[in-house]
């Protein structure tokens, strides 16, 4: 009898002992995801972009596919000066360059900063060249992408649009941050100096004899 009734406690046993094993699969190992990369944030606006432009130029069908599309593709400028990039936004570009890509879109990269104007008076981007003068007969529009790039102590923040060039309406547009680190930020331009922090610290001679004379009296 004594036998049965241990056997029929086995699965509780079993079970009280695996339960900590199966929290912490389930919850992880407790540690924080590390922090997204810029070929990270770069797919996830491309497919927040694509999001909205389906539905807004009524996308799906044989005859208004993603592949009847030009999208021109700039390169991120600085917000603080438009005539700016950095190797962080270059790279940014051609990460969205794939991204669009690989969702279906014809697409062209423009990168000399001589190709795109910036209108102070009217806050936005436009192209020198016409673009309506991309669009072949294969094309059902052109949309350009264009967007601006901050750098802040937390993070270099990407702000992106995409215009319909028929109209010149935003009809998407989405805004991320990357985490900034060392690497982020030597390729947004930053000084090597910004992430290092110093190893000594200083204090004047009566902070130090003011802190220090409890210490010393015990041990002198």
């Amino acid at each position: 009898m004594r036998l049965t009734r241990l056997t029929s406690l086995l699965p509780l046993l079993l079970a009280a002992l695996l339960s900590p094993l199966l929290m912490g699969a389930l919850c992880g190992s407790g540690k924080n995801p590390p922090p997204p990369q810029y070929p990270d944030v770069a797919m996830a606006m491309a497919a927040d972009l694509d999001r909205q432009l389906g539905p807004r130029l009524g996308m799906g069908t044989p005859t208004n596919s993603r592949g009847l599309y030009w999208l021109v593709i700039t390169t991120p400028a600085d917000l603080n000066n438009l005539e700016r990039a950095s190797p962080l936004s270059r790279l940014f570009g051609q990460e969205l360059y794939a991204a669009f890509v690989g969702l279906g879109y014809n697409v062209q990269e423009i990168r000399k900063a001589s190709d795109i104007i910036f209108s102070r008076s009217q806050g936005e981007f436009v192209l020198t060249r016409d673009t309506k003068a991309l669009a072949t007969t294969r094309a059902t529009a052109t949309l350009v992408l264009a967007g601006t790039y901050s750098v802040t102590p937390g993070g270099v923040r990407f702000n992106l649009e995409v215009i319909d060039a028929r109209n010149n309406n935003i009809i998407a547009a989405s805004s991320r941050t990357l985490p900034m680190d060392a690497t982020v930020g030597a390729m947004a331009g930053l000084s090597p100096t910004a992430f290092v922090a110093p190893t000594v610290s200083t204090t004047d001679p009566a902070t130090f004899e003011r802190e220090m004379q409890p210490y010393m009296s015990r041990h002198w």
